[in-house]
């Protein structure tokens, strides 16, 4: 992510919030630290920099570039190998700790009201609604794409205006106690939890641990706040029975205080009734839209706007890329939901799938599900027999553990000639085209590491299209 320009901090504040020590003198007095950054491709005057020790690269190898596009200072774990003299170098045991410590520091700094969204499923959407209600009328920022982790949610911190009226952040997990450090860092004023399913169970262990570690939001939340929590899953209200501040609940339950019926969905979004009475539409696709919309009504009321204008901008929501979104590409409709997949995002997409007029067939291309622990082929052969109970014209699996899923749509019922099955998204790419029609409407979901970005790109790519006779 770019550095921007942020409220000036000293080098000796930095040192400080930070708890690091000083490689080389400091002057003083300046300069200021105005931009943080992490990646040297995008580094500004003015900046410090954090060098990342990653999985697949050491931000250490660039303090050099770092220091040639206008870093002023540096976080490091390592003594740097070559002498920069320009470039003042602050020792920790851990940069990523660091990061986050003075991610804190920045949020204490701010009047503007924190927003923190979490869940299983659906944070990036609801954290777009949010936005989409609250930028017409306040002044405010979000987290781009899904900077949901400890080095994303400080990196969405640093250049937010200390000033404005809200920041949105989102908030993902993947093992325990990694919310709590989130939220200790972000310390929301709002908190939304969307829902809790069977994701991250390699680290989450099952869905009792996703609803604690989802609960755990509300550790750096304000006590005088509001969690704004899925009231349909009475098990997630118990394990944040502990907040003492006040809690709205959202849901398709009627028992919810704001609640969604009379749910219809079509190519141009969802309508739905809120709590009965005021219909709102919302022009993006899928029945759990109204969900997370519910969540993001919250939120806005709780920023002081009216039911008029919260319905009138919902009205103009705009959603995130490759979720749900709708594409037209030669002759095929197709529904591109590739950025990430767990059980119950799958079931979602082909219920919003089934929900939508063809003129041709709707066909399901489906890949694997990653970090779902021991439990990856159930949850696969749940997926298959849900496709088999849905009224699908073709699904095509793609993967080592998709096979589960054509196997057990076939066991289920589903014509074994409407069923295929490749074990990667290489080989799915040079078959799938040559079998697609011109008016299907086509479902793309897998889990990010499937790269099924690839997929889309060759259904545009394609020469030629079989017209449907």
């Amino acid at each position: 992510m770019a550095a921007k320009p942020m409220k000036p901090i000293s080098l000796q504040q930095v040192r400080q919030v930070v708890g690091g020590k000083a490689l080389s003198p400091f002057p003083a007095t300046g300069p200021d630290i105005t931009a943080v950054c992490t990646d040297t491709r995008l580094m500004e005057p003015g900046a410090l920099f954090i060098a990342i020790q990653g999985e697949t690269h050491n931000g250490h190898e660039f303090l050099p570039q770092a220091a040639g596009a206008g870093a002023i200072a540096a976080l490091v774990e390592e003594q740097p190998a070559v002498k920069l003299p320009n470039v003042h170098m602050i020792h920790v045991p851990s940069t990523r700790l660091a990061m986050g410590k003075l991610a804190r520091f920045v949020r204490q700094q701010m009047t503007a009201k924190v927003i923190c969204v979490g869940g299983s499923n659906g944070k990036t959407s609801t954290k777009n609604l949010i936005d989409s209600i609250l930028c017409r009328r306040l002044r405010g920022s979000i987290s781009p794409k899904s900077f949901n982790n400890d080095i994303g949610v400080p990196l969405a911190i640093f250049p937010a205006d200390p000033n404005q009226d809200y920041l949105v952040l989102e908030t993902g997990t993947n093992h325990h106690g990694e919310l709590r450090v989130l939220s200790n860092m972000a310390l929301p004023d709002t908190a939304v939890i969307t829902n809790c399913s069977a994701e991250h169970l390699e680290g989450l262990g099952d869905l009792m641990g996703v609803r604690r570690e989802e609960a755990s939001i509300i550790e750096g939340l304000n006590p005088k706040g509001l969690l704004v929590v899925n009231g349909d899953d009475p098990q997630l209200l118990e394990a944040v029975a502990s907040y003492p501040g006040n809690r709205i609940t959202f849901g398709f339950n009627s028992t919810n205080d704001l609640f969604a019926t009379e749910i219809t969905c079509d190519y141009s979004g969802v309508d739905f009734l809120l709590n009965g009475r005021r219909k709102v539409y919302v022009p993006l696709l899928g029945r759990h839209t109204a969900c997370n919309a519910l969540a993001a009504i919250t939120v806005a009321r709780r920023l002081g706007l009216s039911e008029d204008e919260i319905v009138e901008n919902l009205a103009q929501a705009h959603g995130p890329d490759m979720r749900l979104q709708l594409v037209n590409i030669r002759g095929l409709t197709v529904l591109n939901d590739a950025y990430n997949a767990n059980p119950a995002s799958m079931q979602a997409a082909i219920d919003t799938l089934c929900s939508l007029e063809a003129c041709g067939r709707r066909i399901a291309i489906l890949g694997d599900m990653r970090e779902l622990g021991e439990s990856t082929n159930r949850f696969h052969r749940e997926v298959g027999a849900y496709a088999a109970a849905h009224p699908l014209d073709g699904l095509i699996c793609i993967g080592e553990k998709a096979a589960f899923m054509a196997e057990s749509a076939k066991q289920a019922g589903m014509p074994a000639d409407r069923v295929s099955h490749f074990p990667d998204t290489a080989a799915a790419i040079a078959a799938i085209p040559n079998g697609l029609s011109s008016g299907d409407v086509v479902l793309l979901k897998a889990s990010r590491a499937m790269h099924f970005e690839a997929v889309a790109q060759a259904l545009g790519t394609r020469d030629t299209l079989r017209v449907a006779s």
